[in-house]
């Protein structure tokens, strides 16, 4: 693969300006149909002429991964079909834990494929994007990530597909209009690029695209490899989920974007009397990896790029570690 640092130079000067066509684009994420994030990009997907299905889960299923409940009746939400919008999955709390069935986000990509999209368009759609997500997935974290599975999913599908990753740290409106930006510049590129008769992307083929906090300020764009650094934080099991600080003030902030609290350290201090003697996993920054390669996405994240890297929905190890291991268990085969 070779790999381009395109400079930090405006995105007019970088991407194509040609008017685009209209794509059959399936939109999905892992947060939920309710955040500003997919709602912005949903219209501005519309505003730049393409047919758009949203299909996401009803409820937040972050690192849910590939996760699929097989064989249990699971509930759409239709109420407004009329306008291109499903959600897939359970609501009501009050349910039994047997009988709640979560809508994860491949369920919800799969409605849209197999679903949604034939009714619609007939066809499969020519692009499917994941996300924005609220917050970025990087390095080998994206092993766990529903925004990345979906991607993969439909890849595996022979689908185009664009995952797309966004701070966890600013939700609002305005974020979300500068993230659909890029997406939408990103699309209009692929088009400008397309062969008639070709898809948008080589076969079995997608990408991982991560925009940094200070969006407004970026470095430009950077071809990167997924790599293995997560980026700002990793994650870990620990007996006392109080004492991870990065934790609790991830769930400080979301009391307070909330509403539920007053100021941050308020949304701390309640988050950590919740969650103080309990063991489970928590968001760390404690660094767990060393990658420090400067095309490993998790690093050029830091460097305030916009970060796209080529992905295949593959497993299959490269080369190189193939044959080393190979050469390891060859008495094994005749």
């Amino acid at each position: 693969m070779k790999h381009t640092l395109i400079g930090a130079v405006s995105v007019s000067a970088i991407l194509a300006t040609q008017s685009a066509s209209a794509l059959d684009i399936l939109l999905t994420n892992d947060d939920s149909w309710d955040t500003a994030n997919i709602k912005t990009l949903f219209t501005a997907l519309q505003d730049a002429g393409h047919s758009v299905i949203m299909s996401a889960p009803c409820t937040g299923q972050s690192g849910k991964g590939g996760a699929v409940n097989f064989l249990k009746e699971v509930p759409v939400n239709t109420t407004e079909a009329d306008y291109g919008k499903y959600c897939i999955g359970q609501t009501d709390e009050e349910l039994p834990f047997e009988d709640y069935v979560e809508g994860t986000p491949v369920m919800a990509l799969m409605y849209g494929l197999d679903i949604v999209a034939p009714a619609t368009w007939g066809k499969a759609p020519d692009l499917v994007i994941s996300g924005p997500n609220e917050g970025h997935n990087l390095g080998f974290l994206t092993n766990h990530s529903g925004t990345v599975g979906n991607a993969n999913f439909a890849i595996a599908r022979g689908i185009p597909a664009v995952a797309v990753s966004a701070s966890h740290r600013d939700t609002s409106a305005e974020h979300a209009q500068l993230v659909a930006d890029v997406v939408i510049d990103i699309v209009d590129q692929l088009e400008a690029k397309q062969k008639p008769g070709e898809p948008l992307l080589p076969q079995f083929t997608g990408l991982n695209v991560n925009t940094p906090e200070d969006i407004t300020n970026h470095n430009g764009y950077r071809f990167t490899q997924v790599g293995w650094n997560p980026g700002e934080f990793t994650v870990k099991f620990v007996e006392d989920m109080s004492t991870s600080s990065f934790s609790m003030e991830y769930v400080g902030q979301v009391l307070l974007d909330a509403g539920r609290v007053p100021n941050l350290e308020t949304g701390i201090a309640v988050a950590s009397s919740v969650y103080g003697g309990q063991a489970g996993v928590v968001l760390t920054d404690d660094e767990l990896t060393d990658d420090h390669h400067k095309r490993s996405e998790g690093v050029a994240i830091e460097g305030n790029y916009i970060t796209i890297s080529v992905i295949n929905g593959s497993l299959q190890a490269d080369k190189r570690r193939t044959a080393l291991t190979q050469a390891k268990l060859n008495g094994l085969v005749r």
